[in-house]
């Protein structure tokens, strides 16, 4: 509950705050974790999108990304819990649902996430995220028809950089690199200008031992912003030889 208590609404000024968000206004704030959201930086995006909502509570996009951000930094129980806090405000909101189904499905509770995520599917409204969710639930619990959710969120939205990205994030999080790759390669086709597709291809190309290509992506990614640390990290950890060692042991089990 740690994380989850830093994100209600108070007045405790944070020591690197410029200002107070009021002084801001949401929308600069909601655009800034966007940024930051798109650049990978996923701790900052979570701040950022919690001082927009601490100016516009009804801020719907800002609640259904908080749900997104925790699941990207493994806050799977507090995603659950903020997406529940979420939907007092917007009930029967699609893509808080599919985001507590998709926070339930990496807990271990498929039968009830697959429950949340149908239901999301059904709703009035839906977007491409429930079924990117029905997608990860079937995939988990390997019953197929998993490629079909995907297929169709990405039909519902053939050029959103954002879609196609989560997919490969879902199928990297279960260890399938390559189908990973594919998609992350197709969202860079709709924005390449998102530095976090980069990050995460490297990531899964180092995983699959193809050492020289994670290399590449990190430093187009560096050209762009030289000073980020996950990249630069990446980088060092290549240079060092431990990609080398972990893209072996990947290989000889099957991962």
């Amino acid at each position: 509950m740690g994380r989850f208590t830093k994100l209600e609404f108070d007045s405790t000024p944070e020591p690197d705050r410029p200002g107070r968000p009021q002084d801001i206004g949401p929308d600069i704030l909601f655009l800034q974790a966007e940024r930051e959201y798109r650049d990978g930086n996923f701790e900052q995006a979570l701040r950022y999108y919690s001082r927009a909502l601490e100016c516009d509570k009804l801020m719907v996009e800002a609640w259904r990304r908080q749900v997104v951000i925790l699941i990207e930094l493994a806050e799977f129980s507090e995603a659950a819990l903020w997406a529940d806090k979420a939907s007092e405000l917007f009930p029967n909101d699609p893509d808080l649902l599919a985001g507590k189904g998709c926070a339930l499905c990496r807990l271990g509770d498929v039968k009830q996430a697959l429950k949340i995520v149908d239901r999301a599917i059904r709703l009035p409204g839906s977007s491409p995220y429930p079924w990117i969710s029905r997608g990860e639930v079937l995939l988990a619990t390997k019953e197929g028809r998993y490629d079909y959710c995907f297929s169709k969120a990405v039909t519902m939205a053939p050029t959103s950089w954002n879609v196609l990205a989560q997919v490969g994030r879902v199928y990297q999080y279960y260890g399938i690199y390559s189908k990973a790759i594919e998609y992350f390669k197709r969202s860079m086709g709709c924005d390449a200008s998102v530095l976090f597709i980069y990050l995460e291809t490297a990531r899964c190309q180092k995983a699959l031992g193809l050492l020289s290509h994670a290399r590449a992506a990190l430093q187009q990614l560096l050209r762009v912003n030289p000073k980020h640390f996950e990249a630069r990290r990446e980088l060092e950890s290549l240079s060092s030889g431990t990609g080398r060692i972990s893209g072996f042991f990947r290989r000889l089990f099957g991962r």
